[in-house]
Formats: C-alpha cells, structure tokens, sequence
C-alpha cells in the first residue's frame, strides 16, 4: 500500500508541476494551426520542465531514465517517423479501395510542396513530443515500477483516448482508433527501448495524414497540401470524414495489423527468453548517454 502511494504521490507531483508550468506560458487561442503550433511548443516546454524537476526531485535521474538517451535521437526519431509514415500508406490505399476517397490535383509548385512539408513536420514535433513526455514519460515508467508494463500499457492507453476527447468531430470510433494507436506507441516504446522512437512514430502518423493524405488529423486541419486536394471524401464510416483518417474503419484494420506484429515480435521475445519486450525500464543509476 505504502509503495502504490509513494508511486501516486510521485504522478501527482509530476502532474502538478507540468500544469503550473503550462499555466506559467500563458497559452494562446486562436484557430488550428496555433493551437497546434503554439500551445504545441508551450506544451513541449512545460512537459520537459517538468520531466527534468521531477527527475532531479526523484533520486536525480537523468533522462535516459525515461528512455531518452541522446545517443539514440536521430536514428529513433528516425525511425519511427518512417515507421509511422509506412502504416499510414496501406491505411490510406484502404480509404481509397474501400471507401472511396478520391483525390485531384491542385495549385503550387515542388519547391512550395517541399517547403510546406519541412514546415508541417516542424509545427507537428511540438505536439507529438509532448504528448508522449506525458504519458509515456515519467508517468509510464512510474506505472511499469510499480505495477508492470502491461498495466501501464492500458493505463497509458486509455488516458491517451481520454486526451483526444474533446477534438472536433470525435466519434466512438475515432475514440477507439486513438486507443489503438496509443498502444501501439507504447508497444513501440518498450520493444524498442527508446522514446524517440514512439516521439517519431507519432510525428510520422501526423505528418503522413495530414500532409501526405491531405486530411485532418484528430479532427484538426493543420495544412493545405500544395499540389493535390481531396475531391471526393468517401464513405466517412472507412475514410474517417471530418476526423480525418484516425475516424474510420481503414484506421481500425491498419492500426490493429500493427499492433498484432509488434505482440508477435514480443511473443518470439517471450519464446527467446527475452521476455515479452527485449527492453524495459533503464536502470535507475543510468546515465544520460
């Protein structure tokens, strides 16, 4: 009992200091874009401050306690973007065979195409970041500490549903789809043993949907993609509609495909004697490698 206190006094602090934090940068309202641009980057912010004072209040643990190490930034992260960018595609053929989307072109050239690409995923980092510092941060590793991962893998699941919840156009399905797509980032976490790469899965996803497909993402319009335009939306209940992708039953099939690989891959784990993830919590004496 002492010890499941200890770890719910230690994710009340850590909520606590992330909320005065974000309170402290003073967000701004405005329309999608600065939400997503601005509140995305305060956002980032208020996360890692509050990471590294909880952090240094618990034991003085670097970063790579929370599977950040800087050795490991650039090919994670771009790993993971890849990866997020390669479930995308087959989700996005489905939406076409299935549900009828349909595309056309439209105005622009290549180099504004390639600019508004490098701008898309530099507006997109700040909110992909951030949401995986705070539930696949501290407070996932906290969870797994004290009652295993599989436990924190829903925890962490479900509180990324509940995050999404209050985005325009939010549906059952669309709910369920964050849920899965939750899981897999935390799937992709522990096989992984890196952050970056959940961080980059998550950034990939964002910048494929809503940049790529040209759709909204999480019900959000972030960009108009120079050079090709939605014509034809298709039937809303496999293409997601004013959702975007994350809303329909393509999502649901792409999503569940993923998540069965990564379990088979921890299953063979298992089978190995790696355990069902070949990477768990980093050790509490680590350093910031």
């Amino acid at each position: 009992m002492k010890k499941a206190i200890g770890a719910l006094v230690r994710l009340g602090g850590f909520a606590a200091i992330f909320v005065a934090l974000l309170v402290g940068a003073a967000l701004m309202a405005g329309d999608a874009v600065e939400r997503v641009s601005v509140q995305g980057a305060m956002t980032l912010l208020a996360a890692l401050g509050a990471s590294i004072l909880i952090l240094r209040y618990d034991g003085r643990r670097p970063l790579s306690d929370l599977w950040l190490s800087r050795s490991g930034s650039l090919s994670g992260s771009g790993g993971g973007f890849l990866l997020g960018i390669v479930i995308v595609i087959p989700v996005l053929v489905l939406a076409v065979a299935a549900g009828g989307l349909r595309y056309g072109s439209d105005q622009g050239t290549v180099l504004q195409y390639l600019s508004t690409a490098a701008w898309t995923v530099v507006v997109l980092f700040g909110p992909a970041a951030a949401e995986e510092l705070l539930l696949r941060g501290y407070p996932m590793r906290v969870l797994m500490e004290r009652w295993g991962a599989a436990t924190a893998l829903v925890l962490t699941t479900i509180a990324f549903s509940i995050l999404h919840g209050a985005n325009p156009h939010v549906g059952l399905l669309a709910l369920v789809n964050i849920a899965l797509a939750g899981l897999l980032l935390g799937m992709v976490l522990l096989v992984t043993g890196s952050l970056w790469w959940a961080i980059g899965l998550h950034l990939g996803w964002n910048f494929a949907v809503t940049f790529l497909a040209d759709l909204p993402v999480s019900g959000l319009t972030i960009v108009d993609a120079p050079l090709v335009e939605v014509a034809r939306p298709g039937n809303a209940l496999i293409t997601g509609g004013d959702f975007g992708l994350e809303g329909g039953l393509a999502a649901t099939a792409g999503l569940l495909a993923a998540v069965g690989f990564l379990a088979a891959r921890a299953r063979n784990g298992l089978e190995s004697g790696a355990g069902w993830f070949a990477h768990g919590l980093p050790a509490r004496d680590g350093t910031d490698s």
